[in-house]
């Protein structure tokens, strides 16, 4: 009997646990900020990426937006030098309950399976979960050469 509630318990709290972390619950309201082009919200300076070795990156920046975000996340795109897409990091940082003017020291980490070396990174960065690849809902894009 307590077994079976210990495992009961154990089940509740795991599926708790993933939802928490995949961003599920996000609460962002559902305006279409239609992309990077508009002026973004977002202060974004010291943008950098670092190669860290075997196949990992690290992006950098400080960020201090304009206006309170319930949720922000960073997403890496790296192109080879031909323009092509080597790989995508599609979760390389994120953070909830972001207030307007708080300054935000970034470290977001991508990792490229192949042996390709990338020649630049798009870097961008959503008010809600990156879900099927469409770029366009992106608040802010940079592309940075490696």
């Amino acid at each position: 009997m307590i077994k079976n509630k210990l495992v009961i318990i154990l089940a509740v709290f795991l599926i708790a646990s993933v939802v928490a972390i995949s961003g599920c619950t996000d609460n962002s309201n559902s305006q279409n900020s239609s992309a990077a082009e508009e002026s973004s919200s977002l202060n974004v300076t010291d943008l950098k990426v670092v190669s860290q070795g075997y196949g990992t990156y690290a992006v950098k920046a400080t960020v201090t937006p304009d206006k309170d975000y319930s949720y922000l996340e960073m997403v890496l795109i790296f192109y080879d030098s031909e323009g092509a897409v080597i790989d995508k990091s599609p979760l390389a940082w994120n953070i909830n309950d972001v207030k307007a003017g708080q300054k935000l020291k970034v470290t977001g980490n991508g990792y490229i399976s192949g042996s390709e070396k990338p020649a630049k990174v798009d870097v961008l960065i959503f008010d809600s979960v990156f879900s099927g690849g469409d770029e366009s809902d992106a608040i802010y894009k940079e592309t940075i050469e490696v």
